[in-house]
């Protein structure tokens, strides 16, 4: 039995709440820097003057960052520890955010995509770290609610940001952001320092010489028995054989991958065409850019409920499947919000339902991707696959801002762009199919090489 497993079936500790406090807190920042260029773009492009095409730049920067954290710094957290890499994370964003403000109008927009693309770094790097963190100090019969908030927390951010900064930016101007973005990831750094516990199963990989002794102190305080030696896994030596890059992308799980790599590219041209071009498309509509914050803030409440009913009902479905079911709702009620257009409080309610659905998807991939990779590549992996997902990402804001410009229409546009969630839905199912192509193979082999053990010993 692996060692997470123990603690899986163990009642959660003070020390396992903690963990997965600080990690949720981490995710609500980071779906605040995610959204703050969502409600504040109104802003943005008066005081900027620019047109869509290029605001749709500056929405991108995030997601170009996020693209660089995920995929080059997410994986040296499987070698310098997942703590470290939170605390590094946290900074980076925190810096992101400082340089944010003072960008100008005469200066151009080149210092805010800046500042857009460390915070994208800092993201990218802390969203693989921390969803790993939660799904090793979380206990089994709470993981599935877990994970749902884990998802909503995204959500979260961008509603305390809408509701309670978004109003602000009239008076303020739209700096008022970041600078709260910058005095929340600084408390987050120290707060990763000081309190977010390491990986156990980096620990447990052995890849310090003190990893017994911090393991054994995690351990007991989560009162669980000391271990005389770390635990030698097959995993763990398969992958310091083959690399975790290398694993990732050999045989079944590297099909696995491919798979899961195009479904949340498809999925992130949907998920950040929404976010971006839904409370802009109806600010503009409507000559009121204060309409930006209140469309940001359905989004996010429509995402919360989405996620947490998502993490309810995940327990009782089979996770691939029911995934796909919510995606395919999630394409039918996006396309009718465009269809329906930007009046208001219709565009609130109807963009309120899509997100329900959208953001379910998102906490169906959060919880599935993980599950699909051995300890030491399970950063490695969950990084590539989120991380390359963000090519979708960057590009859905820059081609929706060109299609505003070409003249297409709000139902046109979020049709077109409420397809991709079909594809990702397909993959899928193929995922699940092949997943229990796979279980019946292993198993099969398991019963015979049991068959031939138990006649040996004759």
């Amino acid at each position: 039995m692996r060692i997470t497993d123990h603690i899986a079936n163990s009642k959660m500790s003070g020390l396992q709440i903690r963990a997965v406090i600080i990690s949720i807190f981490l995710i609500v920042l980071d779906g605040y820097d995610v959204a703050l260029t969502s409600f504040s773009a109104p802003y943005l492009q008066q005081g900027f003057g620019v047109s869509k095409t290029e605001l749709g730049l500056v929405m991108s920067g995030a997601l170009i960052g996020m693209l660089i954290g995920s995929i080059l710094i997410a994986p040296l957290a499987d070698r310098i520890g997942r703590r470290n890499m939170g605390v590094i994370a946290t900074s980076t964003i925190a810096v992101g955010m400082f340089i944010g403000p003072f960008a100008t109008a005469e200066m151009g927009t080149g210092l805010l995509v800046l500042s857009r693309i460390l915070t994208g770094v800092g993201v990218g790097a802390l969203v693989s770290v921390v969803g790993v963190i939660i799904s090793e100090y979380t206990g089994k019969r709470v993981y599935p609610i877990v994970m749902g908030v884990y998802a909503a927390a995204i959500n979260i951010g961008g509603l305390l940001g809408a509701t309670l900064v978004g109003p602000l930016l009239a008076t303020y101007g739209w700096q008022f952001g970041w600078w709260v973005g910058f005095v929340l990831s600084a408390l987050a750094a120290v707060l990763t320092f000081a309190l977010l516990p390491e990986s156990i199963t980096w620990l447990a990989a052995g890849r310090r010489r003190d990893s017994l002794e911090r393991l054994n102190g995690l351990l007991g305080k989560m009162g669980q028995p000391a271990l005389d030696e770390l635990p030698p896994t097959e995993t763990v030596r398969v992958v310091k054989a083959k690399g975790a890059v290398r694993t990732v992308f050999t045989g079944r799980t590297g099909f696995y991958t491919v798979l899961m790599m195009v479904g949340f590219i498809a999925y992130m041209v949907s998920f950040y065409f929404m976010t971006n071009w839904a409370p802009t498309s109806v600010a503009t509509a409507g000559g009121d850019p204060a309409l930006a914050p209140q469309l940001v803030a359905a989004f996010s409440l429509g995402g919360i409920l989405g996620t947490v009913c998502f993490g309810l009902i995940a327990g009782k479905a089979n996770l691939r499947v029911l995934t796909a079911v919510v995606l395919v709702l999630a394409t039918i009620t996006l396309s009718v919000f465009g269809l329906i257009g930007p009046n208001m409080p219709t565009a609130w309610w109807t963009l309120c339902l899509a997100s329900f659905f959208v953001c379910a998807g998102s906490a169906g991939f959060y919880t599935i991707i993980p599950k699909l990779y051995p300890t030491l590549a399970r950063s490695t992996g969950y990084g590539i696959v989120i991380g390359v997902g963000r090519f979708g990402g960057i590009a859905a804001p820059i081609l929706g801002g060109a299609a505003f410009d070409s003249g297409m229409s709000m139902g046109t546009a979020f049709t077109l762009f409420s397809l991709p969630m079909l594809l990702a839905a397909v993959l899928l199912v193929v995922l699940h199919i092949a997943t229990k192509r796979a279980d019946a193979r292993d198993a099969l082999a398991a019963k015979q090489a049991q068959t031939r053990r138990a006649r040996a010993s004759v």
